[in-house]
């Protein structure tokens, strides 16, 4: 385990975020499992307490993440905001879109480029764990942005990017956090199989 260095935050003041940010976390991932609208309240000020505590310990590509993250959640409300017609019209159905052929090419091409040349933008940064680092963000960014689009593969992308996450987090005594990304494993696996019983595909 490394020594997790602080940049302007108190240990006391950056382990209270870490829990604040978990803590609504757990209530997003709820909202989130029911594809409820308010998801993405929640999701946004966890976002900011998680944006806060990475850039503090200079884990400088999950704090962008994290801000990412901020922008999607209000992406994430104009689409439902958009979809609110459909959506009342197929009440009780959790609606989802198809994985198109352009939305999986250009997820592949971000992978594929962005988690090399994430790797060594960090390494330059000194970023302590540049790999775990760059390959978590990237992974975070395509399931994101798939959620905004309702596509149920978006979880198997969580599946995969919260192990990473919580090695990550072991690293920089981050408990809170690893604690938030078992929950996120286990929320996944529980998400993936109510959207499957639940899902209605509108395109």
């Amino acid at each position: 385990m490394q020594e997790v260095t602080h940049l302007f935050l108190s240990p006391q003041i950056a382990s209270i975020l870490d829990i604040v940010a978990t803590s609504l976390f757990v209530i997003y991932l709820i909202l989130q499992i029911l594809h409820h609208k308010f998801m993405w309240y929640v999701y946004i000020p966890s976002c900011l307490a998680a944006a806060i505590t990475f850039f503090d310990s200079a884990t400088w590509a999950f704090a962008a993440l994290n801000v990412y993250y901020i922008v999607m959640g209000f992406v994430g409300i104009i689409n439902w905001r958009k979809d609110a017609a459909s959506a009342e019209e197929h009440k009780g159905f959790i609606l989802l879109n198809k994985m198109s052929p352009k939305i999986l090419k250009i997820s592949i091409a971000i992978a594929v480029i962005g988690i090399p040349a994430l790797y060594f933008i960090l390494g330059a940064l000194d970023d302590p764990n540049p790999f775990l680092d760059a390959f978590t963000t990237v992974l975070s960014i395509i399931g994101t942005w798939w959620l905004t689009r309702s596509i149920i593969y978006q979880w198997w992308i969580w599946i995969i990017a919260d192990v990473f996450a919580i090695w990550m987090n072991i690293n920089l005594d981050k408990s809170a956090f690893v604690i938030q990304f078992i929950l996120c494993i286990l929320s996944s696996f529980l998400g993936l199989y109510i959207w499957n019983k639940r899902g209605k595909y509108i395109s």
